[in-house]
């Protein structure tokens, strides 16, 4: 094979694999990182391989968010082509009919690789798999309220898996003991304050939203929706901060960019700065 040849393979191959991270790139800063520290800094990390266990606990994390992109992204194309037109879809990245071939595989791949990296992680994988078709598929989504109950649902789920993953290989551990959720108290903190603040992230997207149909919460209260983030972030924020007594000045550093969250929800209201806010939003609970 020739050099030019080798280029083009690698070319191609590397063009191909940003198509794959381009459908999760909007999802890097607002999901894949928090639910990734939550979930590795929530297990008890194996000892004989931290960074190894963890760095699976991440790649399968992302596994699992492409699977939810994929089939979001291929139900709703138009949705992507007001609001994200650099995605792989309206991109031309690739066709319509490939992703939905693609979203079948990728439900495949993730109970493989988790059934690799753990035998308990596939319980979350197909949970989640679960959330993901009546997110999509059962038009969820399109009402506000369910969409909210439906993230609270799906994101501890995330969370859940990578803390299986990032855990030292035990035992086939069933049903009944992951659910036992008394285990996890980060977890549930976790999934009540995704009930109660997680309508941020629309607010960005409320033009597309409303082309396509979808009522969200920021629509159906645009001010009321703004309120109750300038108290409730901080508050819960401290409440996070009082029960898992970190440093001082990381306490006090997590408290703050919650204070900026509330304050920017009430003041800042263009798709920009709703962008913006939601980036911190995320990265003050994570």
């Amino acid at each position: 094979m020739s050099t030019a040849s080798k280029m083009s393979h690698l070319d191609s191959m590397a063009y191909h694999l940003w198509t794959l991270v381009l459908f999760t790139w909007s999802d890097f800063k607002t999901t894949l990182i928090p639910v990734s520290v939550l979930g590795v800094g929530t297990a008890k990390v194996c000892p004989s391989s931290p960074v190894s266990n963890s760095v699976k606990a991440v790649f399968w994390l992302w596994s699992i968010l492409f699977q939810f992109n994929i089939n979001n992204q291929a139900w709703s194309p138009e949705e992507d082509a007001k609001n994200k037109p650099w995605r792989p879809i309206p991109a031309g990245r690739i066709s319509l009919r490939n992703a939905k071939i693609l979203r079948w595989i990728s439900v495949v791949y993730c109970c493989v690789l988790s059934l690799y990296f753990r035998k308990a992680a596939p319980i979350p994988s197909l949970l989640f798999t679960c959330f993901v078709f009546a997110y999509n598929y059962l038009g969820w989504d399109r009402n506000g309220f369910m969409k909210i109950f439906m993230l609270a649902y799906g994101y501890p789920m995330m969370a859940l898996g990578a803390v299986l993953v990032a855990e030292c290989p035990g035992p086939a551990t069933s049903l009944a003991e992951i659910s036992d959720w008394k285990k996890y108290p980060e977890l549930i903190a976790f999934s009540l304050v995704i009930a109660t603040t997680v309508h941020a992230q629309d607010f960005q997207d409320v033009d597309g939203d409303r082309e396509i149909g979808r009522n969200t919460v920021p629509m159906m209260f645009p001010i009321l929706s703004r309120l109750v983030l300038l108290f409730l972030v901080p508050l819960w924020t401290a409440f996070i901060v009082v029960f898992s007594g970190p440093p001082m000045w990381l306490g006090a550093m997590y408290y703050g960019l919650s204070l900026v969250v509330g304050v920017r929800c009430v003041l800042y209201w263009s798709p920009k700065d709703d962008a913006w806010t939601n980036f911190v939003y995320s990265v003050s609970f994570s």
